[in-house]
């Protein structure tokens, strides 16, 4: 049996990265079936590196050829997680798969089998898992996906009382509040708990950020991961008192693995609440920060977002 997914066609880490409750739940409920993911960007590896899937195949945005992909791989079944996607939705329906699933538009009904209200109120994996029959996808458990901590190197458990810092974000300068203005929360946040820690998480392409941050304030009591894998990170995330960071894919991975995590967001177009529902789960709504206007992120006081994380962490 083969399973065919077609992915969202962002290629960043997160929006990755945010596939993975679905595709781990999938393979559940079929674990004898092959799981081929359709995606145009060769990044959507990531997700078969993972164990979440079994072959990525690269698509051109071509209704004929993405049918005749399809046609070739000869699925059982078909999901669609491209809910704007009319060219995929016809690709679908001429594509032959018995079992054909996607979110509801106005040309859904006459080619897929199932359809489901695509809710954009709802943090993105658990739309992704409003797929799935009989899934209750805002109760259900994000992070099962994750292997147990016993093969992770890190120790964190030993690290005492620590809040995760995600200052990087791929997407954008817009979406980047800036290192001065973490290393400045941190600052208030240790004033006011004098053992709390930091755990400072970059990427390769923040590896940078590590000089002004060891030359800090705060130096004495942070460390900085540099480009961890996914396990590492996830046993990270297990342990920390709270978060805060960037819209970025770490702090997806920090909120599946059930962090209390305060989102800086920007709101440099008019629409941060409505990222805010499908970007942030239910849960850190509270915490998450933005301008009540369009303005540029930095302009979010480093007290309303101390504020925040105060609220996350808790008495200490």
């Amino acid at each position: 049996m083969t399973l065919a997914v077609f992915v969202e066609n962002r290629p960043f880490f997160g929006a990755l990265l945010v596939h993975a409750p679905f595709l781990h739940a999938l393979r559940e409920r079929r674990p004898d079936a092959r799981l081929l993911l359709l995606s145009p960007f060769p990044e959507a590896e990531l997700l078969v590196r993972l164990g979440l899937a079994d072959e990525v195949r690269l698509y051109q945005k071509d209704v004929r050829r993405i049918a005749g992909a399809l046609r070739e791989a000869r699925p059982d079944a078909v999901y669609s997680l491209r809910p704007f996607s009319r060219r995929i939705d016809l690709a679908i329906g001429a594509g032959g798969a018995r079992e054909r699933v996607g979110y509801r538009s106005w040309l859904s009904p006459a080619l897929f089998t199932r359809t489901v209200p695509h809710d954009t109120t709802i943090y993105r994996p658990r739309k992704y898992l409003t797929l799935l029959a009989g899934v209750d996808a805002r109760a259900a458990r994000l992070d099962a996906w994750l292997p147990a901590e016993a093969g992770c190197p890190q120790r964190p458990e030993t690290w005492g009382r620590y809040v995760g810092v995600l200052p990087g974000g791929g997407a954008g300068e817009f979406k980047l509040w800036g290192i001065e203005n973490f290393l400045a929360a941190c600052e208030l946040l240790a004033a006011r708990e004098p053992s709390l820690q930091f755990v400072f998480v970059l990427g390769r392409r923040e590896s940078r950020l590590r000089e002004p941050i060891e030359s800090s304030a705060v130096a004495a009591r942070s460390r900085c991961l540099v480009d961890e894998p996914v396990p590492a990170l996830a046993a990270v995330a297990r342990h920390a008192a709270a978060a805060f960071g960037n819209d970025c894919g770490p702090g997806h991975l920090f909120q599946m693995c059930g962090c209390r995590y305060a989102c800086v967001m920007a709101n440099h177009d008019g629409t941060a609440a409505r990222r805010i529902a499908e970007w942030v789960d239910e849960p850190n709504r509270p915490y998450a920060v933005t301008t009540a206007s369009v303005a540029d992120i930095r302009t979010i006081p480093v007290s309303e977002v101390v504020a925040r994380v105060a609220r996350a962490l808790g008495p200490a």
